[in-house]
């Protein structure tokens, strides 16, 4: 099955495409591919891969020849060979219970009614197809520096957070593969790119390094002995314990009387004695081996859905720090964080190389408004004390996000929508899928005195719409502008925006691919936008190499998906945010 691409980046002179579960790497300056980078397979995991193909191709070869030599033998009318004879009181006996049991089978039949199948059904089947869309092996995430030296890959099938290194030359390595504790759903980086905050969907947010550091022997040698020291201590304060503690009221064998109970009982003593050997519970062993390699940071009590890092400036002070020379301003780095139930938190950031000292759980303000799910948070380069947020409700909401977390300037997404749609009569229900600030990316000619005035552009995308709604920042970042809706040819659906110089790139795919010749044909291009006085047209020819559709020998993870949840993970997965109620309504 055919693939598109579905997440752009861009680090330095190197377009970043991901397509399903591989990442393409291209020229920007002459288009060119330039390489193809997939998740490595363990060597255990190859060989078994091609043992299994092995032995598949010699049972299809053993089959051909059987059916060679069966058409050789002669007619295909020839009866099959003699079984062997039973006792004839088996057969009489075997008779009379296959006639009883298909009186019975035939009895139950009739008496059985027809099962309905009520709406129920389909929406459980419904159901099966979103929890399936979860784990298919294709990139979710792909964040990059701000270096462009390393990128962040998350698969939709595991919980692994895997960090590549990039030579700015187009050539992607693995540094390194860890295990979360929940499937992350939002990545962003530290001010420094020294720290990675992953966000999953059970609202809690987790500080990792970008890069491990490599210990030295003595490191691990001291580390092992203070382990063996701590777990001797701890082994020998147990057995004290177990001597002189009080008399605690628990079940024991003459409380007990099921039989159940009593071997769970009998198992926990058990384990009890285990633990009480080995010096050291496993669970607190899990949790120190876990706080070395990442720490809990903060949490929602709903599901999180966007994470960004920002900066706190008071009403006025980026002004005054632009304007001022060589001033210095304070640093107050701030997390901020969206989630399923319409709330937009701010908290204070990661201070340091580490994020054991910050206090991040504080809550400094929040942002709230919003009438559904927030699924994007942006902050424009060219004004970061300003915060842009979008998701459900239809409407994009500009926040003064500290210290008071006031709304200072809205624009609506829902009209707009309609407009593409053409049913003015029917609010459609808008899901945003992709919200961009890319400053003052257009050609210099090309710009009218209102674009010269403006302070930052956006784009957005939304879910199902084949159109870009770009709208304009105004320099007292007060005023979302909208400037142009831009419908793409033959339908097609962006579901990624990147800024290529003065140019845009949208990974987008077809509107409809139940087709036979859809299916065979390639899924999506790169297109490639163009400014002009009139405003963003999409070009005739993109600057990029197309890619031939990705086959079962080329990327086995994903060339036999499945194409109905496929693309239910790339074009719905943000509308499936939305609660039951608001589905109603």
């Amino acid at each position: 099955m055919a693939v598109p691409f579905h997440r752009l980046k861009v680090c330095g002179d190197i377009l970043i495409a991901a397509r399903g579960a591989s990442i393409h790497t291209f020229n920007i300056t002459n288009g060119s591919h330039i390489a193809a980078w997939r998740v490595p397979q363990p060597a255990e995991k190859a060989e078994e891969n091609k043992e299994t193909k092995e032995a598949e191709e010699a049972e299809e070869k053993a089959d051909d020849k059987t059916e060679e030599a069966a058409e050789a033998e002669g007619d295909e009318d020839v009866p099959p060979s003699k079984r062997r004879k039973v006792d004839e009181t088996d057969d009489n006996n075997k008779n009379d219970k296959n006639t009883n049991g298909d009186a019975e089978q035939q009895k139950k039949k009739k008496n059985k009614k027809p099962k309905s199948k009520p709406a129920a059904d389909a929406a459980k089947s419904q159901k099966v197809v979103a929890l399936r869309t979860a784990d298919l092996p294709v990139v979710s995430i792909l964040e990059a520096t701000d270096d462009g030296r390393h990128l962040v890959v998350m698969m939709g099938h595991d919980k692994t957070l895997r960090v590549l290194q990039h030579d700015l030359q187009g050539h992607l390595t693995q540094l390194s593969a860890r295990v979360m504790p929940k499937r992350p759903c939002a990545v962003a980086f530290t001010a420094d790119n020294r720290t990675i905050l992953s966000g999953d969907k059970f609202g809690d947010v987790y500080a990792l390094p970008l890069v491990e550091v490599e210990k030295t022997e003595a490191e691990k040698a001291a580390e092992k002995e203070e382990a063996a020291r701590k777990a001797e201590a701890k082994a020998k304060a147990d057995r004290e314990e177990a001597v002189v503690a009080p008399l605690r009221l628990e079940a024991n064998q003459f409380t007990v009387h099921t039989k159940g109970n009593r071997q769970a009982l009998e198992n926990q003593r058990r384990q009890k004695e285990l633990m009480l050997q080995q010096g050291l519970d496993q669970q607190k062993r899990d949790a120190e081996a876990s706080t070395s390699e990442y720490q809990l940071l903060l949490g929602h009590v709903s599901m999180l859905t966007a994470v960004a890092v920002a900066e706190g400036y008071a009403e006025g002070e980026f002004q005054q720090q632009t304007t001022a020379k060589n001033a210095k301003k304070a640093m107050r780095p701030l997390i901020l964080t969206a989630d399923r139930d319409e709330h937009i938190r701010v908290s204070r950031g990661v201070v340091g190389a580490t994020a054991a000292a910050s206090q991040t759980h504080v809550i400094e303000t929040f942002c709230l408004g919003h009438t559904s799910f927030v699924s994007r948070l942006c902050i424009p380069a060219s004004r970061p004390d300003r915060l842009v947020s979008g998701g459900g409700d239809g409407e994009l909401r500009v926040w003064r996000f500290w210290p008071e977390g006031q709304l200072v300037g809205t624009a609506d997404l829902t009209s707009l929508v309609a407009g593409v749609s053409g049913d003015s009569e029917a609010a459609p229900k808008v899901a945003l899928s992709g919200l961009y600030a890319f400053g003052t990316a257009r050609d210099p000619d090309a710009m009218t005195d209102d674009d010269a005035a403006a302070d930052a552009y956006l784009v957005a995308i939304c879910e199902r719409v084949p159109a870009l709604f770009f709208f304009r920042f105004s320099a007292d970042g007060s005023t979302l502008a909208h400037t142009q809706t831009l419908q793409l040819p033959n339908g097609q659906l962006p579901l990624d925006v990147a800024e290529v110089g003065s140019k845009l790139v949208v990974a987008a795919a077809a509107a409809e691919e139940e087709t036979s010749e859809m299916s065979t044909a390639a899924p999506s291009s790169l297109l490639t936008l163009t400014s002009s006085k009139e405003g963003w047209s999409v070009a005739e020819t993109t600057s990029f190499a197309s890619l031939a559709p990705a086959t079962e020998d080329d990327d086995a993870a994903t060339a036999t998906l499945d194409r109905a949840v496929l693309r239910r993970l790339l074009l719905h997965s943000n509308e499936s945010l939305r609660k039951d109620s608001e589905s109603d309504e």
